[in-house]
């Protein structure tokens, strides 16, 4: 039993909190549902297209590039293979054989 005191005795805090479920991917797409209903569709193009075009641009030159240089590489190769054989063949260098 305790004895009265003029103070006031401190209790823990309690809230009413109950924790709820959050899908992260769900908020994101409404998220974006809202800013594309929020834009029109022309500054949606504006905005979107032109990076993307600047985008595609650029991969298509890097993979033309490297098509182009694997190309080149095959015929220099080919060309070296047939006048090794020619210079083998007839270069009278049968000694490596």
């Amino acid at each position: 039993m305790r004895l009265p005191t003029l103070f006031k005795q401190h209790r823990n805090k309690s809230y009413n909190y109950t924790p709820r479920y959050y899908d992260e991917r769900k908020e994101r797409i409404e998220n974006l549902r809202k800013e594309k209903a929020a834009r029109s569709d022309t500054e949606y193009f504006k905005g979107y297209r032109r990076k993307s075009f600047r985008e595609d641009w650029k991969t298509i030159k890097s993979m033309d590039r490297n098509r182009n240089s694997q190309l080149r590489f095959f015929i220099i190769l080919i060309f070296l293979l047939i006048f090794a054989y020619a210079a083998i063949k007839y270069g009278k260098l049968d000694f490596l054989f």
